[in-house]
């Protein structure tokens, strides 16, 4: 998706403009969504990491097809939870809006840490961006999730 890409699909989704005040409400619940998705994940792994994501969520595996659906999706990251020692954390850094106040998307800093199979420790420093959709309860959860 080009950067031209992202605000279009925003506009497109905004077709009824929430008021001011709900969509600066409905902002600060994606920035405290990104951040309760980081704390399940630290506590309960692969269960609290797929506890997030909507049914027809998905993500953008490099060189691979997409994955949708949040059984295709945790068969996937089945693995990455699997690797010793694993631990994923993350912070938003920014975070936007559809005038709709139903479609968002977070940015952020992440940092990934596992055992190597050589037995060292790794940890690489990433990047983020998941688009989240308030659902019906009005929870909010990832639509998709694309991290480098």
């Amino acid at each position: 998706m080009t950067r031209r890409a992202l605000p279009a699909l925003f506009l497109a989704a905004g077709a009824k403009a929430a008021s001011p005040k709900k969509q600066a409400a409905a902002l600060e619940a994606i920035k405290k969504a990104d951040r309760d998705f980081c704390e399940a994940t630290k506590a309960r792994g692969l269960d609290g990491w797929m506890s997030f994501f909507a049914g027809d969520a998905t993500a953008f595996p490099a060189g691979k097809p997409f994955i949708s659906g949040r059984e295709k999706l945790r068969e996937f990251y089945a693995g990455m939870f699997a690797t010793p020692e694993f631990s994923l954390t993350w912070e938003p850094v920014k975070a936007d809006m559809a005038a709709s106040a139903d479609l968002g998307y977070t940015i952020g800093v992440a940092e990934v840490k596992y055992r190597g199979k050589d037995g060292l420790m790794v940890q690489r420093p990433t990047k983020y961006l998941t688009v989240w959709k308030k659902q019906a309860g009005g929870s909010w959860k990832v639509a998709a999730d694309l991290g480098n």
